[in-house]
C-alpha cells in the first residue's frame, strides 16, 4: 500500500495551514489528466492518505495542486501551488511538505 502525505506550513505566522483544499491530477503517458484524490488539509495543516497503487498508476506522472488564494486573506500573489512528481513504488511513502505564504512558497522532496 502507498501512502501519500503533506503539510502545509504558514510562514507568515508559524501556523498549521488548516482547510486548503488540496486535488492530486493523475496525468497519463498521453497527458490526459484525471482527479486521483480531492481533500483539504486538516486542523495540523496535514494530508495522510493511504491507497493501492496499480501498475499503471505508478507509471503515471502526478500533480499536487493547492488552493491558497482562499486561506490566505490579504492581497495574494501566490493563489495556487502546483507540484509534479511521480510515485514509481506501491509500498512507498510519498511525502511533500510546504512552506507557504501569500508571496511565495517552498518545498521539498525528503528522501
Amino acid at each position: 500500500m502507498a501512502i501519500f502525505s503533506s503539510h502545509l506550513l504558514n510562514s507568515v505566522n508559524g501556523t498549521h495551514a488548516n482547510g486548503v483544499k488540496v486535488i492530486i491530477n493523475q496525468i497519463n503517458s498521453s497527458g490526459v489528466k484525471k482527479i486521483f484524490l480531492e481533500t483539504e488539509t486538516d486542523q495540523g495543516g496535514r494530508i495522510l492518505k493511504d491507497f493501492e497503487l496499480s501498475k499503471d498508476d505508478c507509471a503515471c506522472d502526478y500533480e499536487m495542486v493547492c488552493k491558497t488564494a482562499d486561506y490566505f486573506s490579504e492581497k495574494k500573489i501566490v493563489s495556487e501551488i502546483i507540484v509534479k512528481f511521480k510515485m514509481e513504488d506501491p509500498k512507498k511513502k510519498y511525502h511533500l511538505p510546504i512552506i507557504i505564504s501569500p508571496n511565495g512558497y517552498s518545498i521539498w522532496w525528503p528522501k
